[in-house]
């Protein structure tokens, strides 16, 4: 099965919202299935986490505190199962 380039943009479009789990039952379905055909996405979600966990390590530092709720939307590291791409 080939990659539609409009899933492509479409799942580009909405790496981060997928990672934060703001996308519904189906748009994360969507994206899963996408994900596990499309190696350049499936490495954008995982750069997109890397970047969420990277920035609240930052909270704190040069003291500057960010509100207490910020990262409450973000799941933790790891607790969501990733799609992995066929052939990864």
């Amino acid at each position: 099965m080939g990659i539609g380039r409009d899933d492509h943009q479409w799942s580009q479009r909405h790496l981060s919202h997928y990672v934060e789990g703001d996308l519904r039952v189906r748009p994360r379905h969507r994206l899963d299935r996408h994900a596990r055909d499309c190696v350049d996405c499936w490495r954008g979600i995982r750069a997109m986490r890397a970047l969420v966990y990277a920035a609240q390590g930052l909270d704190g530092l040069a003291g500057v505190r960010a509100p207490a709720t910020i990262f409450d939307r973000l799941r933790p590291a790891g607790a969501s199962g990733s799609p992995s791409p066929r052939g990864a």
